[in-house]
């Protein structure tokens, strides 16, 4: 559930960047005067790419983060419940009740998957950095 909802904030750290760079693109004057300049744009593509790589990057790492952290705490609370079963030679249940110190795996879990998803509010960061930077004008004669 926390790698799906943080794969929801990255999404959102795009849409974010993508309503920024929209309200700063200007149509032009006339078919001679332009307004959005070749600084402007080159920004734009600066900051969609810095984004957008990032939290691919970002995405990745949780999915990886995910889907090792839950396996890992599931294998731990398989042990702890084969260990506690050890002793009880016929009253055995395979069905696991009680996780042991599994929980201790799961919150560090959690620990790299919320260092996972800074990558993509780094990406983030940069990419505000960048659209709010100075915008070159085109030169406008009249």
């Amino acid at each position: 559930l926390i790698a799906i909802i943080m794969a929801g904030v990255l999404g959102i750290y795009g849409l974010i960047v993508a309503i920024i760079i929209a309200g700063g693109i200007s149509k032009p004057l006339s078919e001679d005067q332009h307004t959005y300049s070749q600084f402007t744009g080159w920004a734009h593509l600066a900051a969609g790419l810095c984004c957008g790589l990032c939290n691919l990057a970002a995405g990745a790492a949780t999915g990886i983060a995910g889907e090792i952290g839950i396996k890992a705490t599931g294998h731990r609370a398989e042990l702890n419940h084969a260990k506690s079963n050890k002793n009880m030679m016929g009253n055995a249940s395979p069905e696991v009740t009680d996780e042991g110190d599994a929980g201790r795996l799961y919150i560090g879990s959690v620990t790299i998957l919320s260092f996972s998803g800074a990558i993509g509010l780094y990406g983030f960061i940069l990419s505000l950095i960048i659209t709010s930077s100075d915008v070159y004008l085109c030169d406008q004669e009249e």
